[in-house]
């Protein structure tokens, strides 16, 4: 397998997440998003079939979006004369697994890619990975290390703000 990020000639094949959004987003938007520079999108390819994908694009968190627990411990991860309004962070905007390579641990390993590129080549500085996950996918980030931003939010959201401390890699 080999992550190559998708550029405006490359030619897709078949993809299939189960997830109509996530596979209209790849088909049909993700070269405009990066033509556009909102976001950035890898492929993962076996074979030369896209075996998963994932887009990063800029964020941050702040008290607006987190509930005040969680913010605190958001704070408290810095010493008092590094406290800010809000933090850095690199949003994973998409991520799908196709359905040929479902439970391998693929989407495990993308996380752990993505941790691992923001911790060792920070370019901009980037403390946190936020995502907005799907009801059903909250298991597999909390799994991952992921917290949810507001306790609140687990019930009844079409997407669950969730994040990671990248400061706990360091």
């Amino acid at each position: 397998m080999r992550i190559i990020r998708l550029t405006s000639d490359y030619q897709f094949g078949s993809f299939d997440c189960g997830e109509s959004d996530l596979n209209d987003f790849l088909l049909a938007d993700a070269k405009e998003y990066a033509s556009k520079l909102l976001a950035v999108t890898y492929l993962i390819e076996s074979d030369g079939i896209i075996a998963a994908f994932f887009s990063l694009s800029n964020d941050r968190i702040s008290l607006a979006e987190s509930d005040k627990a969680t913010w605190r411990r958001i704070k408290n991860a810095f010493p008092h004369r590094k406290h800010r309004s809000d933090y850095p962070a690199v949003k994973i905007g998409r991520l799908g697994v196709d359905y040929r390579y479902k439970e391998q641990g693929l989407g495990n390993s993308i996380l752990d890619f993505v941790k691992k590129s923001f911790v060792t080549n920070n370019r901009t500085g980037c403390c946190f990975i936020t995502v907005d996950a799907l009801p059903s996918a909250v298991g597999f980030y909390e799994h991952n290390g992921f917290h949810l931003l507001r306790k609140s939010d687990r019930e009844n959201a079409e997407t669950i703000p969730m994040y990671f401390n990248l400061t706990r890699l360091v």
